[in-house]
């Protein structure tokens, strides 16, 4: 938003400071498993701010994404997660068992994702851009063509179709419901 509009927007008489996410769900899995959202689209005065209040049952995970715009801030208000981030540089995967009231910083354009281990686990992803960009791992994997896979690693393209066949839409919160079924059955989470 440029300074004029910003100027316009913070002096209007009808300025709006305040926001309830819950009209605004990002997505939703389940009752337990959801994602509601606050960016400058929700509430135009934002600038250079916003976030994603995420709510995950055990075994839960929001999936490998990025940001190609925004770094992201996670905070756990409650529960406990891992949140893992790929290293582009040293390629080392930095994996943080983390529990309230303690953050996990994510640059900007870095492939990451969070796994909760407890029930009722809650976090909040902050973006130092008011309207951040997500690139999912799902998208990625179902929208590329395998002939595309074959030809630049080698790998057989029929075989790889039939791999992520199951992957038919954008995921955002996985495991799809069959696992988390096999989850609450007693399989044991283990991580």
């Amino acid at each position: 938003m440029s300074t004029d509009n910003m100027t316009a927007t913070l002096s209007s008489p009808s300025l709006n400071l305040s926001f309830d996410l819950r009209s605004a769900p990002f997505y939703q899995k389940n009752a337990q498993n959801f994602i509601l959202q606050q960016f400058a689209n929700q509430l135009p005065a934002m600038q250079n701010l916003g976030l994603l209040d995420i709510y995950l049952s055990r075994g839960n995970s929001v999936e490998a994404h990025w940001h190609p715009n925004a770094a992201e801030l996670v905070y756990v208000i409650e529960g406990e997660a891992i949140v893992s981030i790929l290293n582009p540089f040293t390629l080392q995967v930095l994996t943080y068992r983390v529990k309230p009231p303690q953050t996990v910083y994510i640059p900007m354009g870095w492939w990451h994702w969070e796994i909760a281990l407890k029930d009722r686990t809650h976090l909040l992803a902050i973006f130092d851009n008011h309207a951040a960009q997500t690139v999912f791992g799902s998208d990625v994997l179902r929208k590329t063509p395998p002939e595309v896979f074959q030809i630049i690693y080698g790998v057989n393209a029929a075989q790889l179709a039939e791999v992520l066949k199951p992957i038919n839409q954008t995921v955002i919160i996985g495991p799809p419901d069959a696992t988390q079924a096999q989850l609450q059955q007693g399989v044991p989470f283990q991580y």
